[in-house]
């Protein structure tokens, strides 16, 4: 047997958008995300990068092309099962009134449906996510959205500029992601980390 050939036809993709047309994209884009790879669209801001991970939420439509995800369309009817799959990191997150503690956070954050429970240090039972800097918040949901271990993973660039001892932070996880076997696409123009990726898309 092509051993080369046996290896091939047992790569899954997890992710696949064909020929995607979105309002704010200046173009169409297609790009797939096999298990266990890391993908990276790197674009300026405002150019519709939230606007697509929205999309292949299953949150907004799409105007032209497909999105599939283990070889099986998303619809309207079908995103609620697949975002079962998702974990989902934001640019930044603003707790809901009264569920402000880093506690209530992660808690919000972590997969529930699993029924697991996180043991909080605690300090971090009183310890308000607004004391958190910047850098710190986006770290946690970083950390939150590894520890969900879902089959894919969509991560939103930060809105602050990251210091070098950060983004290593965020390398040591994105490998570990992927090493997990997680199917990562990651929204970022850092070098350190397109220079991990196996396919980057340019908006």
């Amino acid at each position: 047997m092509n051993y080369e050939l046996f290896v091939t036809l047992h790569i899954e993709i997890m992710l696949e958008l064909h020929n995607v047309i979105l309002k704010p994209l200046r173009q169409t884009v297609s790009l797939t995300v096999n298990d266990g790879q890391l993908a990276c669209i790197s674009a300026p801001k405002g150019t519709g990068k939230t606007t697509l991970l929205r999309a292949i939420m299953g949150f907004l439509p799409i105007d032209g092309g497909h999105i599939s995800i283990d070889g099986e369309l998303l619809t309207p009817l079908s995103a609620p099962y697949f975002r079962r799959q998702m974990a989902y990191v934001p640019s930044r997150l603003v707790p809901i009134p009264g569920q402000d503690k880093v506690s209530d956070v992660r808690k919000l954050l972590f997969d529930l449906a699993a029924n697991r429970q996180i043991k909080q240090p605690e300090q971090e039972n009183h310890r308000l996510w607004s004391d958190l800097t910047a850098t710190e918040q986006y770290l946690e949901l970083l950390e939150s959205a590894a520890s969900q271990q879902r089959r894919l993973v969509l991560i939103d660039e930060p809105e602050i500029t990251l210091d070098w001892e950060a983004t290593n932070e965020i390398v040591r996880i994105l490998r570990k992601l992927t090493n997990d076997g997680s199917s990562v696409l990651i929204v970022s123009n850092m070098p350190s980390v397109i220079n991990l990726t196996n396919n980057v898309i340019t908006l």
